[in-house]
C-alpha cells in the first residue's frame, strides 16, 4: 500500500509541478487549500483536497489521520517560524513520520538575511525532533525572470542587480523532482540538500536564451544593489522581502562564480532544465 502524502503549497510553481509528478507516479496525496475558493479549480482538476490553515491547527489535525509524509513548503513571511514549527510540532503528536521542506539557500540561524534566518530555526527545530525529514535548499530560481514579463514585453530588456555573476539557476520543475523523489523514497532521509541547476549562468546568458527563443533582442541591464532595493519597495514589495532579495545580490555578487552542487543529479539521476530550455518551453509567454 502506498504512503499517503499531504501537499502544503501545491498551488504555486513548484508545488503544481509536483502534483502533476505524484499524479503521474500514482501516489496516494491529497492537497492542502486554505479555503473553499482556493480548493475549488483543485478539484475541478480531479484532485483530493482539503480545507485547513497553518495556525488555525484544529483545521489541520483532523486531517493528518493516516498521513505519513508532508511537503511543507509556504510564503516567505515573518510568521513561517511560527507556523512550520507549530506543524512540526502537530505533525509529532499526530505520528506523521516524516517532513519534506522546501527550505532557502544558505539558511542558518543569525543570518542576517531574515529568509535564511527564518529557515535556518525551522530546520533546526525539524532536525531536533523525532520526524523524520528531507531539507530542500533551492538556489534562484528560472521562474524569477517571470516577473520582469512587463517590462520585456514593454522594452525587450529586464534590470537585475547581480552585475556579472554567474549562478546556477535552476527551474522550479527540477526542484519538483528533486521533491518527488525525497516524498517516494527513503533513500535520502535526514540530510539536506542544495538544489541548484546544472551550470553557473548570468543574466547575459539569460537575456541571450530568451532573444533566441522568442525572436527578439532581449537586453539584461544591470542596475545598482540600492536602486533595485528602492525600486521594489516602490512596486509594493514588502520591505523586508525587498530587503532581503537586494542583499542577496550583494553577496552573490562578491564571488563572480557559484558552482552547481550536484544534489539535483545525486536525487534524481535525471537530466536537469537548461537555461535554453526554460526559454524555449516559456518563450510564447515572453514574446
Amino acid at each position: 500500500m502506498k504512503r499517503r502524502t499531504l501537499i502544503i503549497g501545491g498551488t504555486g510553481t513548484i508545488g503544481q509541478s509536483l502534483i502533476g509528478l505524484m499524479q503521474k507516479g500514482g501516489e496516494d496525496f491529497v492537497v492542502l487549500a486554505r479555503s473553499e475558493s482556493k480548493a475549488k479549480p483543485l478539484r475541478d482538476s480531479g484532485l483530493e483536497v482539503i480545507i485547513g490553515e497553518l495556525g488555525n491547527w484544529p483545521s489541520i489535525e483532523k486531517h493528518l489521520d493516516g498521513i505519513d509524509t508532508i511537503f511543507l513548503l509556504t510564503n516567505p513571511a515573518p510568521e513561517q517560524v511560527a507556523l512550520q514549527n507549530g506543524l512540526i510540532d502537530l505533525a509529532e503528536v499526530k505520528s506523521v513520520r516524516k517532513i519534506v521542506k522546501i527550505s532557502a539557500l544558505g539558511a542558518k540561524v543569525s543570518s542576517p538575511i531574515h529568509l535564511a534566518d527564518w529557515h535556518g530555526r525551522i530546520e533546526e527545530y525539524l532536525k531536533a525532533s523525532s520526524l523524520d525529514y528531507v531539507i530542500l535548499q533551492p538556489h534562484s530560481f528560472m521562474q524569477n525572470m517571470l516577473m520582469s514579463l512587463p517590462m520585456i514585453k514593454q522594452q525587450s530588456a529586464f534590470y537585475q542587480s547581480l552585475g556579472d555573476s554567474k549562478i546556477p539557476l535552476v527551474d522550479t520543475r527540477d526542484i519538483a523532482k528533486a521533491s518527488y523523489q525525497a516524498i517516494v523514497t527513503d533513500d535520502y532521509n535526514n540530510s539536506t540538500y542544495v538544489i541548484t541547476g546544472g551550470e553557473p549562468v548570468s543574466y547575459d546568458d539569460m537575456a541571450n536564451a530568451l532573444s533566441k527563443a522568442t525572436g527578439k533582442n532581449i537586453k539584461y541591464i544591470r542596475i545598482p544593489v540600492d536602486a533595485h532595493r528602492i525600486g521594489m519597495k516602490e512596486a509594493g514589495v514588502p520591505s523586508w522581502l525587498a530587503d532581503d532579495l537586494a542583499n542577496m545580490n550583494a553577496a552573490l555578487q562578491k564571488s563572480a562564480k557559484h558552482e552547481a552542487s550536484g544534489d539535483f543529479e545525486l536525487l534524481t539521476q535525471a537530466r536537469q532544465v537548461t537555461i535554453d530550455d526554460f526559454a524555449q518551453d516559456y518563450a510564447d509567454i515572453f514574446r
